[in-house]
């Protein structure tokens, strides 16, 4: 009877080691999975926006942090185009064309077409009204911030649009994975920025203490970040400092952190 209650005790400690290691294996490639799938929802939704930007500057020449006039720009808005009359490489046509016209025959006529019908085709008014919420996030918004850099004569409109990945990640199921993953972008950050006073004390302090929120010395009882990263527009390094992004409040670009490698 003692031989076999401790055969039952040591199967059943092999199985819960078995399944210990299963879950310790398969967690962390089950985590890179869903990542894997939530980014890309929230990539395909931040092209969006982008491409509504770009549309928005053309017309008014400069971004809009206001997600109200972005969508109703793409829903009912128009804008102005240019298109060939004749295919220029049809000498035959191109000839007839001057012939009937003189020197005043001009190979263009302009047009005007719907946002939403052209380059949002592909999307339901309900999805156009929804670009703002981040997938997976119970309707939390992309932070949209835009600045107006200006150096002597030369001026920049420059924008940002951000999703936090820890607005849309499973941090309570994969709450250690989560911090794994922000602890390697965290370093990958410090490898890759300018050697710096500021970028020696966060790589000294590590993650969670570089990203603790401390007292706000002009305002008592207040709590602000203990570092911020950027001249031009301060960006505060918290827990949402690490998501998917496109463009920059520092420099005229609007690449986005999946086309660059700070994805990576």
């Amino acid at each position: 009877m003692g031989k076999k209650l401790l055969q039952l005790v040591l199967a059943l400690a092999v199985i819960g080691l078995g399944f210990y290691v299963y879950v310790l294996i398969s967690t962390p490639i089950k985590f890179a999975e869903e990542q894997k799938i939530r980014e890309k929802a929230v990539i395909t939704r931040i092209k969006d926006i982008r491409t509504a930007e770009r549309q928005f500057k053309s017309k008014y020449q400069h971004f809009t942090a206001d997600f109200d006039s972005l969508i109703n720009f793409v829903l009912n808005e128009t804008m102005e185009g240019e298109r060939r009359l004749i295919d220029e490489d049809d000498s035959v046509a191109m000839a007839q064309a001057r012939k009937k016209y003189g020197r005043k025959f001009k190979n263009v006529e302009k047009f005007t077409y719907s946002i939403k019908d052209s380059l949002f085709k592909h999307l339901s008014v309900e999805d156009v009204q929804n670009l703002r919420y981040i997938p997976f996030s119970d309707n939390k918004e992309f932070q949209l911030d835009t600045t107006t850099y200006v150096m002597g004569t030369y001026k920049a409109h420059l924008l940002r649009c951000h999703a936090p990945y820890v607005n849309f990640l499973n941090t309570e199921e994969y709450n250690q994975q989560f911090w794994n993953m922000l602890e390697t972008k965290f370093d990958l950050y410090i490898a890759n920025a300018e050697a710096s006073d500021m970028m020696k004390k966060m790589k000294a302090d590590g993650l969670k203490a570089a990203i603790q929120k401390v007292d706000d010395k002009e305002n008592p009882g207040k709590k602000v970040a203990k570092y911020f990263i950027g001249d031009n527009v301060p960006i505060p390094m918290d827990i949402e400092f690490f998501g998917v992004t496109f463009g920059s409040l520092e420099e005229n670009s609007d690449k986005g952190s999946w086309e660059d490698g700070r994805l990576e």
